[in-house]
């Protein structure tokens, strides 16, 4: 047993580590992924090659399943999830399969690799769900291996909580049994004795802390080299090491350890990224117990690297933008297919109309024509309801895609380094927040298709100001009530957009009393809009040459572009400030 201050001490130590890997901090090394084995990029290549030539979608989707493992192996999780992703996209449409059940399961093992707990359930339900369906002893042994898998993790504290989770064992044992019996049904004795030699070890160990756990695990060893199974070999050692361990006698853990390290050296079948994470914690663990700090410390920055890998995939969503993609694409697919019914609808109704409008003209009854066209009626009504609501969902699902496109937008500027690159970005992303307002304002509204100026202009102009840090300007606004089409409002709203920005950006820092008026007024089918700031002006050689397009900014030719499409008229001056007037037709 330590003493009391070692314990301490490696109390403090543990603590430090687990602060170290939740917070994240970075290293200056770049994070460890391991070489591709070429041997399966290569096969997966054949593969695909093949599958693209014979066009046939279950080779593709085995060969984007084959890259997906190849790719996990070296630790490159990202890439990983991108492959399983696109292979889910073929096979879930086509319903149960091995190959589904099969996919689940690994796409569980990545999500347990970063630690999402609902991710990791929800995947290793369904590998089982499946599995059970097509009644496939393979496709239920990896299921319960996942489900085991599982539960074995200790959850709490994001699945970073150093220890056995002994609250949740029964359930482990419980899916380890159901894959010892798969096994033992298909005769594969040895295979058996070692599961049960494994698994009583461990009871014995961790559950009752009886050492003659040692023995059975010494017995299944000499079973698994007897039998040449290099996979159980390696999975015996491991548990040695780590059985000694939690006795506190490193002399033997340390044997135990550098013959894993040595037989994982030599062995084409393992050395993926997780088995070089344990090793590390094994390693740690060592050096904690014998009070070795430094070289604890180094395996733990080893661990931290390793682990690094795993959440740098995921740190700025990368994941679960891949799945949030994937969740869209199959929306976008089910909305299309909304709208064909819908247009079979209309189709049959139009049928339904005609005929009933020939019944009535033969028939020549009065009373039956009125009862028909009541009904029409009402029908249409009901149509037209659910055609508005389809209109106003549709505006809503607009406005929540730009909505998305935004928030990446706002991702990728935080991430660059150049400043004119983030301003453009920036820019942009302000463009694509008048569109999701204007499609706002669709939705909220009772009109469809027709947006109000009086309050679709303040509000877009509210929110340039607020992005550029000017909340004290209070624009003055002469606004009539005027209804505007949403095709030529959002024209208007980006020529605004733009109009709003260069004031912010131009005429607002350089003046200590800074002032903004926006007037829209409609006489005999035609609407005037003024905006005004009292700025420097611009350059005299930019109000007398406008028709240069190659002289222009990309916002000027924009404004110009936009004015085209409302096919107006429009000029700059300087009076006091910038002046800019433009003038259209409403319809």
């Amino acid at each position: 047993m330590l003493s009391p201050h070692v314990q301490c001490f490696r109390s403090i130590v543990l603590a430090l580590v687990v602060a170290h890997m939740v917070a994240g901090w970075t290293f200056a090394q770049k994070p460890i992924i391991l070489p591709l084995q070429q041997h399966k990029l290569l096969y997966a290549d054949t593969v695909h090659r093949k599958a693209v030539a014979s066009k046939d979608s279950l080779m593709l989707a085995e060969a984007y399943y084959l890259y997906g493992k190849t790719y996990e192996a070296a630790g490159d999780l990202l890439t990983s999830q991108r492959w399983f992703l696109k292979s889910l996209a073929i096979l879930e449409p086509r319903g149960d399969s091995f190959n589904l059940s099969r996919l689940y399961f690994r796409l569980s093992r990545n999500e347990s690799r970063q630690r999402h707990y609902l991710e990791t359930r929800h995947y290793a339900q369904l590998s089982l769900a499946v599995a059970r369906r097509i009644r496939s002893t393979q496709a239920l042994g990896r299921a319960y291996s996942a489900m085991a898998d599982f539960y074995v993790i200790d959850w709490s504290n994001g699945g970073k909580k150093l220890g056995w989770p002994k609250s949740k064992l029964d359930s482990a044992h419980y899916y380890q049994k159901a894959d010892e019996a798969l096994i033992e049904n298909d005769h594969k004795d040895f295979l058996v004795q070692l599961n049960r030699l494994s698994l009583i070890a461990n009871r014995l160990w961790y559950e009752k802390s009886d050492p003659n756990g040692i023995s059975y695990l010494q017995k299944a060893l000499d079973l698994a080299e007897k039998e040449k199974e290099p996979t159980w070999q390696f999975r015996i050692m491991r548990e040695m090491a780590g059985m000694y361990l939690s006795m506190n006698k490193p002399k033997p853990a340390w044997q135990w350890l550098r013959r894993t390290d040595q037989f994982l050296a030599q062995s084409p079948f393992a050395n993926s990224q997780t088995d070089q994470d344990w090793l590390e914690k094994g390693y740690r663990d060592y050096y904690l117990q014998i009070g070795d700090w430094q070289r604890a410390y180094e395996h733990t920055e080893k661990i931290h690297e390793l682990e690094r890998n795993n959440y740098i995939t995921d740190r700025d969503g990368a994941v679960t933008r891949l799945g949030l993609e994937y969740e869209t694409e199959k929306k976008e697919a089910q909305l299309k297919a909304q709208q064909k019914e819908l247009a079979l609808r209309a189709e049959n109704l139009l049928a339904q109309k005609r005929s009933m409008l020939a019944m009535s003209a033969l028939l020549l009854v009065t009373a039956a024509m009125s009862v028909v066209f009541f009904r029409l009626y009402r029908k249409n009504q009901r149509i037209s309801r659910q055609n508005a609501e389809l209109v106003k969902e549709q505006n809503h699902r607009v406005k929540n895609n730009l909505q998305v496109v935004s928030s990446l937008l706002s991702l990728q500027s935080n991430r660059l380094d150049d400043e004119t690159a983030r301003t453009a970005v920036g820019e942009s992303q302000m463009r694509v927040e008048t569109m999701a307002i204007l499609h706002r304002r669709l939705y909220d509204s009772d009109a469809l298709a027709q947006v109000n100026l009086q309050e679709y202009i303040p509000e877009l102009v509210d929110i340039v100001l607020q992005t550029y840090g000017n909340i004290h300007i209070q624009p003055l606004y002469d606004i009539e009530l005027i209804e505007l089409s949403a095709d030529r409002a959002l024209a208007l709203g980006l020529l605004l957009n733009e109009l709003t920005t260069n004031a912010c950006k131009y005429a607002f820092p350089s003046h200590s009393d800074p002032v903004f008026r926006i007037s829209c007024q409609h006489k005999n089918n035609q609407i005037k809009l003024c905006v005004a700031d009292n700025g420097a002006g611009f350059a005299p050689p930019l109000l007398t040459d406008l028709s240069s397009k190659s002289q222009l900014s990309f916002g000027m030719r924009l404004i110009q572009m936009q004015v085209e499409q409302l096919r107006g008229s429009y000029q700059f001056t300087n009076s006091g400030g910038t002046l800019f007037t433009l003038k259209f037709n409403r319809l």
